[in-house]
Protein backbone atom coordinates (compact mmCIF):
# COMPACT_ATOMS: atom_id res chain seq x y z
CA UNK A 1 0.00 0.00 0.00
CA UNK A 2 2.82 2.60 0.96
CA UNK A 3 4.63 2.10 -2.72
CA UNK A 4 1.23 2.04 -3.88
CA UNK A 5 0.51 5.71 -2.85
CA UNK A 6 4.11 7.29 -3.40
CA UNK A 7 3.52 5.97 -7.20
CA UNK A 8 0.70 7.64 -7.49
CA UNK A 9 1.58 10.98 -6.00
CA UNK A 10 4.55 10.20 -8.25
CA UNK A 11 2.89 9.80 -11.20
CA UNK A 12 0.58 13.13 -10.43
CA UNK A 13 3.83 14.84 -10.31
CA UNK A 14 4.93 13.60 -13.59
CA UNK A 15 2.07 14.05 -15.72
CA UNK A 16 1.71 17.70 -15.10
CA UNK A 17 5.61 18.02 -15.30
CA UNK A 18 4.88 16.16 -18.69
CA UNK A 19 2.74 19.13 -19.25
CA UNK A 20 4.95 21.50 -18.57
CA UNK A 21 7.50 21.47 -21.17
CA UNK A 22 6.16 20.37 -24.17
CA UNK A 23 6.64 23.71 -25.24
CA UNK A 24 10.48 23.54 -25.01
CA UNK A 25 10.96 21.58 -28.41
CA UNK A 26 8.44 23.43 -30.16
CA UNK A 27 10.35 26.84 -30.16
CA UNK A 28 10.90 26.25 -33.73
CA UNK A 29 7.59 25.30 -34.65
CA UNK A 30 6.22 28.68 -33.11
CA UNK A 31 9.13 30.31 -35.08
CA UNK A 32 8.45 28.89 -38.17
CA UNK A 33 4.56 28.44 -37.75
CA UNK A 34 3.77 31.72 -35.96
CA UNK A 35 6.73 33.65 -37.00
CA UNK A 36 7.72 34.58 -34.05
CA UNK A 37 11.20 35.44 -32.89
CA UNK A 38 13.73 33.79 -30.39
CA UNK A 39 13.34 36.39 -27.86
CA UNK A 40 9.10 36.09 -28.02
CA UNK A 41 10.04 32.20 -27.84
CA UNK A 42 12.21 32.18 -25.06
CA UNK A 43 9.93 34.77 -23.02
CA UNK A 44 6.91 32.07 -23.38
CA UNK A 45 9.25 29.39 -22.45
CA UNK A 46 9.72 31.36 -19.38
CA UNK A 47 7.00 33.57 -18.44
CA UNK A 48 5.25 30.54 -16.92
CA UNK A 49 7.61 31.12 -14.04
CA UNK A 50 5.25 34.21 -13.28
CA UNK A 51 2.88 31.87 -12.53
CA UNK A 52 5.04 28.93 -10.93
CA UNK A 53 6.63 30.99 -8.48
CA UNK A 54 3.17 32.81 -6.63
CA UNK A 55 1.55 29.38 -6.78
CA UNK A 56 4.98 27.63 -5.23
CA UNK A 57 5.04 30.50 -2.56
CA UNK A 58 1.62 29.86 -1.77
CA UNK A 59 0.38 26.43 -2.37
CA UNK A 60 3.93 25.50 -0.38
CA UNK A 61 3.18 26.53 3.41
CA UNK A 62 -1.03 25.67 2.32
CA UNK A 63 -0.03 22.22 2.13
CA UNK A 64 1.47 22.61 5.48
CA UNK A 65 -2.31 23.70 6.67
CA UNK A 66 -5.14 22.83 3.77
CA UNK A 67 -2.92 19.19 3.32
CA UNK A 68 -1.49 18.01 0.13
CA UNK A 69 -3.87 16.17 -1.64
CA UNK A 70 -5.50 20.04 -1.37
CA UNK A 71 -3.30 21.15 -3.47
CA UNK A 72 -2.59 18.31 -6.04
CA UNK A 73 -6.16 17.75 -7.70
CA UNK A 74 -6.32 21.97 -8.06
CA UNK A 75 -3.04 21.25 -10.02
CA UNK A 76 -4.01 18.15 -12.00
CA UNK A 77 -7.11 20.12 -13.38
CA UNK A 78 -5.30 23.60 -14.08
CA UNK A 79 -2.68 21.61 -15.97
CA UNK A 80 -5.64 20.34 -18.14
CA UNK A 81 -6.72 24.14 -18.67
CA UNK A 82 -3.82 24.99 -19.17
CA UNK A 83 -3.16 22.64 -22.47
CA UNK A 84 -6.51 23.76 -23.69
CA UNK A 85 -5.19 27.23 -23.66
CA UNK A 86 -2.40 26.42 -25.61
CA UNK A 87 -4.28 24.58 -27.70
CA UNK A 88 -6.19 28.18 -28.78
CA UNK A 89 -2.35 29.55 -29.45
CA UNK A 90 -2.65 27.96 -32.94
CA UNK A 91 -3.08 30.97 -34.17
CA UNK A 92 -0.02 31.78 -32.98
CA UNK A 93 -1.06 34.89 -30.55
CA UNK A 94 1.79 36.03 -28.20
CA UNK A 95 -0.91 36.61 -25.28
CA UNK A 96 -2.85 33.32 -25.51
CA UNK A 97 0.40 31.65 -25.54
CA UNK A 98 1.78 33.57 -22.75
CA UNK A 99 -2.09 32.71 -20.77
CA UNK A 100 -1.69 29.15 -21.76
CA UNK A 101 2.24 28.97 -20.53
CA UNK A 102 1.43 30.82 -16.91
CA UNK A 103 -1.81 28.95 -16.12
CA UNK A 104 0.67 25.43 -16.91
CA UNK A 105 3.11 27.19 -14.72
CA UNK A 106 0.79 27.88 -12.16
CA UNK A 107 0.05 23.78 -12.07
CA UNK A 108 3.25 22.74 -11.98
CA UNK A 109 4.04 25.45 -8.77
CA UNK A 110 1.14 24.04 -7.14
CA UNK A 111 2.24 20.61 -6.90
CA UNK A 112 6.00 20.77 -7.05
CA UNK A 113 6.02 21.87 -3.56
CA UNK A 114 2.90 20.13 -2.18
CA UNK A 115 4.20 16.60 -4.30
CA UNK A 116 7.60 16.96 -2.89
CA UNK A 117 6.70 16.98 0.30
CA UNK A 118 3.89 14.33 0.32
CA UNK A 119 6.28 12.36 -1.59
CA UNK A 120 8.88 12.63 1.36
CA UNK A 121 5.93 11.99 3.57
CA UNK A 122 5.13 8.81 2.36
CA UNK A 123 8.62 7.83 1.83
CA UNK A 124 10.47 5.50 4.30
CA UNK A 125 14.46 5.35 4.81
CA UNK A 126 17.02 7.88 4.62
CA UNK A 127 16.19 11.52 4.27
CA UNK A 128 17.30 11.39 0.37
CA UNK A 129 15.01 8.65 -0.30
CA UNK A 130 11.07 10.86 -0.71
CA UNK A 131 13.94 14.39 -2.45
CA UNK A 132 15.08 11.56 -5.06
CA UNK A 133 11.62 10.27 -5.94
CA UNK A 134 10.22 13.73 -6.05
CA UNK A 135 12.88 14.86 -8.16
CA UNK A 136 13.33 11.40 -10.60
CA UNK A 137 9.17 11.65 -10.98
CA UNK A 138 9.28 15.82 -11.99
CA UNK A 139 12.64 15.20 -14.56
CA UNK A 140 11.07 12.07 -16.12
CA UNK A 141 7.84 14.17 -16.67
CA UNK A 142 10.01 17.50 -17.79
CA UNK A 143 12.57 14.54 -20.07
CA UNK A 144 9.91 12.40 -21.49
CA UNK A 145 7.30 15.51 -22.52
CA UNK A 146 9.34 17.74 -24.80
CA UNK A 147 10.96 14.06 -26.64
CA UNK A 148 6.92 13.39 -27.44
CA UNK A 149 6.11 16.46 -28.54
CA UNK A 150 9.55 16.55 -30.54
CA UNK A 151 8.59 13.66 -32.20
CA UNK A 152 4.97 14.35 -32.77
CA UNK A 153 5.36 17.96 -34.13
CA UNK A 154 8.26 16.88 -36.65
CA UNK A 155 7.02 13.77 -37.44
CA UNK A 156 3.10 14.86 -37.70
CA UNK A 157 1.07 17.59 -38.49
CA UNK A 158 0.08 20.38 -36.46
CA UNK A 159 2.64 20.75 -34.54
CA UNK A 160 1.30 23.18 -31.96
CA UNK A 161 -2.06 21.44 -31.54
CA UNK A 162 -0.92 17.81 -31.76
CA UNK A 163 1.66 17.57 -28.98
CA UNK A 164 -1.13 18.81 -26.25
CA UNK A 165 -3.56 16.34 -27.11
CA UNK A 166 -1.64 13.51 -26.02
CA UNK A 167 -1.09 15.13 -22.81
CA UNK A 168 -4.50 15.65 -22.43
CA UNK A 169 -5.05 12.05 -23.09
CA UNK A 170 -2.49 10.98 -20.55
CA UNK A 171 -3.90 13.54 -18.31
CA UNK A 172 -6.94 11.95 -18.33
CA UNK A 173 -5.35 8.59 -17.53
CA UNK A 174 -3.16 9.18 -14.70
CA UNK A 175 -5.65 11.89 -12.65
CA UNK A 176 -8.34 8.96 -11.81
CA UNK A 177 -5.51 7.01 -9.74
CA UNK A 178 -3.47 9.64 -8.01
CA UNK A 179 -6.72 11.74 -7.03
CA UNK A 180 -7.35 9.33 -4.00
CA UNK A 181 -3.91 8.44 -3.15
CA UNK A 182 -3.44 7.72 0.42
CA UNK A 183 -2.52 10.27 2.98
CA UNK A 184 -1.64 14.08 2.10
CA UNK A 185 -4.65 15.11 4.35
CA UNK A 186 -4.05 18.17 6.77
CA UNK A 187 -2.59 17.77 10.01
CA UNK A 188 -5.54 18.05 12.69
CA UNK A 189 -3.04 20.48 14.85
CA UNK A 190 -1.63 22.23 11.90
CA UNK A 191 -1.53 26.13 11.72
CA UNK A 192 -1.56 29.07 8.98
CA UNK A 193 2.57 30.04 8.97
CA UNK A 194 4.42 32.13 7.00
CA UNK A 195 5.06 32.00 3.47
CA UNK A 196 8.56 32.37 4.38
CA UNK A 197 9.38 30.07 7.55
CA UNK A 198 12.43 31.18 9.38
CA UNK A 199 14.06 28.21 8.53
CA UNK A 200 14.64 29.98 5.01
CA UNK A 201 16.29 33.01 6.27
CA UNK A 202 19.14 31.44 8.03
CA UNK A 203 22.89 31.71 6.39
CA UNK A 204 22.98 28.09 6.12
CA UNK A 205 19.93 28.04 3.72
CA UNK A 206 21.21 31.48 2.22
CA UNK A 207 24.02 30.53 1.44
CA UNK A 208 23.91 26.88 0.68
CA UNK A 209 21.05 26.49 -1.00
CA UNK A 210 19.66 29.97 -2.07
CA UNK A 211 23.44 31.37 -3.59
CA UNK A 212 22.88 28.40 -6.21
CA UNK A 213 19.70 27.04 -6.74
CA UNK A 214 18.79 29.36 -9.77
CA UNK A 215 21.58 27.02 -11.50
CA UNK A 216 19.45 24.05 -11.58
CA UNK A 217 16.65 25.33 -14.35
CA UNK A 218 18.98 27.65 -15.42
CA UNK A 219 21.41 24.62 -16.90
CA UNK A 220 18.67 22.79 -18.46
CA UNK A 221 16.92 25.55 -20.05
CA UNK A 222 20.60 26.79 -21.59
CA UNK A 223 21.12 22.93 -23.09
CA UNK A 224 17.74 23.42 -24.84
CA UNK A 225 16.39 26.61 -25.80
CA UNK A 226 20.00 28.11 -26.13
CA UNK A 227 22.50 25.76 -27.36
CA UNK A 228 19.71 23.92 -30.01
CA UNK A 229 19.27 27.81 -31.21
CA UNK A 230 22.57 28.25 -32.13
CA UNK A 231 22.75 24.97 -34.45
CA UNK A 232 19.02 24.56 -35.73
CA UNK A 233 20.89 25.81 -39.07
CA UNK A 234 23.16 22.63 -39.50
CA UNK A 235 20.03 20.60 -38.58
CA UNK A 236 17.35 19.10 -40.62
CA UNK A 237 14.99 17.98 -38.57
CA UNK A 238 15.10 21.17 -35.60
CA UNK A 239 11.94 20.44 -33.44
CA UNK A 240 12.89 16.49 -33.39
CA UNK A 241 16.48 17.36 -32.44
CA UNK A 242 14.91 20.51 -29.80
CA UNK A 243 12.93 17.70 -28.25
CA UNK A 244 15.75 15.17 -28.30
CA UNK A 245 18.21 17.84 -26.46
CA UNK A 246 15.79 18.48 -24.39
CA UNK A 247 15.03 15.10 -22.90
CA UNK A 248 18.40 13.76 -22.95
CA UNK A 249 19.36 16.97 -20.56
CA UNK A 250 16.39 16.33 -18.46
CA UNK A 251 16.59 12.12 -18.22
CA UNK A 252 20.26 12.78 -17.74
CA UNK A 253 19.52 14.54 -14.85
CA UNK A 254 16.90 12.18 -13.40
CA UNK A 255 20.21 9.15 -14.40
CA UNK A 256 21.83 10.29 -11.95
CA UNK A 257 20.25 10.66 -8.76
CA UNK A 258 20.27 7.39 -7.57
CA UNK A 259 24.20 8.28 -7.41
CA UNK A 260 23.76 11.62 -6.51
CA UNK A 261 23.95 11.28 -3.09
CA UNK A 262 26.68 8.90 -2.33
CA UNK A 263 29.30 12.01 -3.45
CA UNK A 264 30.49 14.49 -1.27
CA UNK A 265 30.99 14.91 2.31
CA UNK A 266 30.09 16.83 5.16
CA UNK A 267 32.82 19.22 4.20
CA UNK A 268 31.97 19.18 0.71
CA UNK A 269 28.66 19.13 -0.38
CA UNK A 270 27.26 17.17 -3.11
CA UNK A 271 26.21 20.83 -4.58
CA UNK A 272 29.91 21.18 -5.06
CA UNK A 273 29.76 18.42 -7.77
CA UNK A 274 26.69 19.84 -9.40
CA UNK A 275 28.18 23.13 -9.65
CA UNK A 276 31.86 21.94 -10.88
CA UNK A 277 29.60 20.49 -13.82
CA UNK A 278 27.61 23.70 -14.54
CA UNK A 279 31.40 24.99 -15.08
CA UNK A 280 32.17 21.57 -17.51
CA UNK A 281 28.96 22.40 -18.57
CA UNK A 282 29.24 26.13 -19.82
CA UNK A 283 32.78 25.82 -21.34
CA UNK A 284 30.87 22.75 -23.39
CA UNK A 285 28.77 25.20 -24.45
CA UNK A 286 30.91 27.90 -25.16
CA UNK A 287 32.68 25.30 -27.70
CA UNK A 288 29.27 24.95 -29.38
CA UNK A 289 29.02 29.01 -29.78
CA UNK A 290 32.42 29.13 -31.22
CA UNK A 291 31.92 25.98 -33.44
CA UNK A 292 28.57 25.85 -34.42
CA UNK A 293 28.28 21.70 -34.48
CA UNK A 294 24.97 20.01 -33.68
CA UNK A 295 27.04 16.92 -32.21
CA UNK A 296 28.63 19.08 -29.46
CA UNK A 297 25.32 20.15 -27.68
CA UNK A 298 24.90 16.43 -26.43
CA UNK A 299 27.57 16.68 -24.45
CA UNK A 300 26.95 19.49 -23.06
CA UNK A 301 23.59 18.73 -22.54
CA UNK A 302 24.56 15.64 -20.72
CA UNK A 303 26.95 18.05 -18.26
CA UNK A 304 23.89 20.33 -17.86
CA UNK A 305 21.75 17.64 -17.02
CA UNK A 306 23.64 15.78 -14.91
CA UNK A 307 24.26 19.19 -12.50
CA UNK A 308 20.87 19.57 -12.87
CA UNK A 309 19.86 16.37 -11.14
CA UNK A 310 22.48 16.62 -8.41
CA UNK A 311 21.44 20.45 -7.36
CA UNK A 312 18.35 19.45 -7.22
CA UNK A 313 18.76 16.34 -4.74
CA UNK A 314 21.01 18.62 -2.88
CA UNK A 315 18.56 21.29 -2.66
CA UNK A 316 15.99 19.24 -1.66
CA UNK A 317 18.20 17.07 0.67
CA UNK A 318 19.52 20.43 2.62
CA UNK A 319 15.91 21.67 2.67
CA UNK A 320 15.00 18.81 4.54
CA UNK A 321 17.74 18.90 6.74
CA UNK A 322 17.03 22.93 7.42
CA UNK A 323 13.44 23.04 7.89
CA UNK A 324 11.13 21.61 10.47
CA UNK A 325 8.25 19.07 9.76
CA UNK A 326 5.62 21.71 9.99
CA UNK A 327 7.76 23.85 7.60
CA UNK A 328 8.70 21.43 4.71
CA UNK A 329 6.18 22.44 2.01
CA UNK A 330 6.53 26.57 2.58
CA UNK A 331 10.58 25.54 2.68
CA UNK A 332 10.29 23.51 -0.54
CA UNK A 333 8.50 26.09 -2.51
CA UNK A 334 10.77 28.71 -1.27
CA UNK A 335 13.76 26.40 -2.58
CA UNK A 336 11.87 25.12 -6.21
CA UNK A 337 10.89 28.59 -6.75
CA UNK A 338 14.89 30.06 -6.55
CA UNK A 339 15.94 27.03 -8.96
CA UNK A 340 13.00 28.53 -11.27
CA UNK A 341 14.56 31.60 -11.74
CA UNK A 342 17.68 29.90 -14.13
CA UNK A 343 14.25 29.87 -16.72
CA UNK A 344 15.11 33.30 -17.65
CA UNK A 345 18.61 32.76 -18.47
CA UNK A 346 17.32 31.90 -21.90
CA UNK A 347 15.40 34.89 -22.75
CA UNK A 348 18.71 36.97 -20.94
CA UNK A 349 21.01 35.20 -23.66
CA UNK A 350 18.90 35.80 -26.32
CA UNK A 351 19.14 39.74 -25.48
CA UNK A 352 22.73 40.21 -24.72
CA UNK A 353 24.20 37.23 -26.84
CA UNK A 354 23.87 38.94 -30.07
CA UNK A 355 26.13 42.01 -28.36
CA UNK A 356 29.02 40.26 -26.68
CA UNK A 357 29.24 36.91 -28.34
CA UNK A 358 27.27 34.04 -26.81
CA UNK A 359 30.86 32.35 -26.19
CA UNK A 360 31.42 35.15 -23.73
CA UNK A 361 28.02 34.64 -22.38
CA UNK A 362 29.05 31.03 -21.46
CA UNK A 363 32.40 31.69 -20.57
CA UNK A 364 30.81 34.37 -17.60
CA UNK A 365 28.46 31.87 -16.89
CA UNK A 366 31.42 29.28 -16.04
CA UNK A 367 33.00 31.99 -13.88
CA UNK A 368 29.66 32.66 -11.94
CA UNK A 369 29.29 28.97 -10.66
CA UNK A 370 32.76 28.63 -9.58
CA UNK A 371 32.00 31.75 -7.62
CA UNK A 372 28.81 29.99 -6.31
CA UNK A 373 31.05 27.38 -4.95
CA UNK A 374 32.90 29.36 -2.38
CA UNK A 375 29.88 30.09 0.14
CA UNK A 376 28.55 26.82 -0.15
CA UNK A 377 31.52 25.06 1.45
CA UNK A 378 32.24 28.07 3.94
CA UNK A 379 28.75 27.16 5.27
CA UNK A 380 29.26 23.44 4.93
CA UNK A 381 32.22 24.29 7.10
CA UNK A 382 30.55 25.84 10.10
CA UNK A 383 27.50 23.41 9.74
CA UNK A 384 26.15 24.51 13.47
CA UNK A 385 25.52 27.92 11.66
CA UNK A 386 22.33 27.82 11.19
CA UNK A 387 20.49 30.76 13.24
Amino acid sequence: MGQRSWMRVGLALFIIAFGANLFAPLLPAYRAVAGLSQSHVTFLLAIYVAGLVPALLIGGPLSDVRGRKALIRPALVLSAVGSLILILGVTGSVLVLAVGRFVVGAAIGLVMAAGAAWLQELSTGPPHVGARRATVFLSAGFGLGPLASGLVAQLLPYPDLLPYLVHLVLLGLISPWSWNAAGGTAHPDAQRRAWFPRSVLTPRFLWSVAAWAPWGFGAVTTAFATLTDLVLDEVTWPVAFTGMIAAVTMLTGVLIQPVATRFGSDLVPPAVLGLALVIAGMLASAAVAATRLPHLVIPAAILLGASYGIIMVSGLREVRAIAPPEDLGAATGVFYSLTYVGFFAPFVMSVVGPFIGYQTVFLIGAVVAAASIIPVTRVAARPTDTD
